[in-house]
């Protein structure tokens, strides 16, 4: 019955939204933020307790092993993930997102707190004008075509803006699907700076864009990264793994291929001058799961 009322429930706010979809508060952790009722995230917090607090904590550890870290965001959306950033440490963000529907959530949510940065841009490969747009629904992006001009920045000339933030430690990328292009594209600076990489992986939002999943893995270990840590998209730790195991990351590719968003997963990527940063974040990683499954 419960599974039912919860389907009838989804139909309703999904058929409401499309005339009113207010904002409700929703806890996260230790913090609170406003999220339009029609955003997935609320049935996704409430229905896997890890849900998206796998980067956060793996921020807290880097911070306690390297000075000054700093966070970008790109595909920051109303400000989430920086709540459950804020729930363990206190670093400085730049949100990046190119969705003005949910700008002023995001700033809303983000303006109780005095070190987080926010840009409006569309991140690519080249900065030039566009006629694409973000079309949102229920909290997740879609690229299409518009009849209006939108400017697409590169990673590196948002940077030439919010320079405090052009030697940041960890690189978050969330775009359904566009991450692998986003990263592709910001080539130049994951090769000057080893910034650590978190970012979706769905092999078959990145075939749908024209990306080779397995290859991309290639192209990330081209760039020198070399240490990989997987999870699934509900924030289960699922396993580890270094350059010199491409058949294990070739597996993974494999058993995430073809499963139409179904489930995901989301990969923590180290620099090859990072292995002891890597061991560590794997081995608290190692250490929280047994905890709090008891065993």
């Amino acid at each position: 019955m419960g599974s039912v009322a919860s389907t009838i429930k989804r139909r309703f706010i999904k058929l409401m939204s499309k005339v009113y979809d207010p904002l409700v508060d929703l806890a996260i952790g230790n913090q609170t933020i406003k999220i339009p009722i029609s955003h997935m995230l609320r049935e996704n917090v409430a229905l896997y307790p890890d849900y998206n607090f796998n980067l956060p904590r793996i921020i807290k550890y880097v911070s306690q092993f390297v000075p000054d870290v700093r966070v970008i965001d790109i595909g920051a959306n109303i400000g989430d993930t920086v709540a459950f950033i804020k729930n363990y440490t206190d670093v400085p963000i730049l949100c990046i997102d190119g969705e003005e529907k949910y700008l002023a959530t995001l700033r809303k949510n983000v303006a109780k707190y005095s070190n987080v940065s926010i840009c409006l841009s569309l991140v690519g490969a080249e900065t030039k004008e566009t006629n694409l747009k973000l079309k949102m629904d229920k909290g997740t992006a879609f690229v299409e075509e518009s009849k209006e001009k939108t400017t697409i920045r590169t990673l590196e000339n948002i940077l030439g803006e919010f320079v405090d933030f052009k030697n940041s430690k960890i690189v978050k990328v969330d775009t359904d699907g566009y991450d692998t292009l986003i990263l592709r594209g910001s080539e130049n600076y994951l090769r000057t700076n080893n910034p650590m990489l978190f970012f979706e992986f769905d092999p078959f939002l990145i075939s749908k864009n024209n990306d080779d999943p397995f290859n991309f893995m290639d192209y990330l270990m081209d760039c020198r990264y070399y240490y990989f840590i997987f999870y699934t998209n509900t924030g289960d730790y699922l396993l580890s793994c270094n350059a010199g195991e491409r058949h294990i990351i070739y597996e993974v590719v494999n058993y995430f291929s073809g499963r139409k968003m179904e489930t995901f997963a989301d990969i923590c990527a180290f620099h090859k001058n990072d292995e002891e940063l890597y061991k560590l974040c794997r081995d608290n990683e190692i250490a929280h799961f047994k905890k709090i499954r008891n065993y």
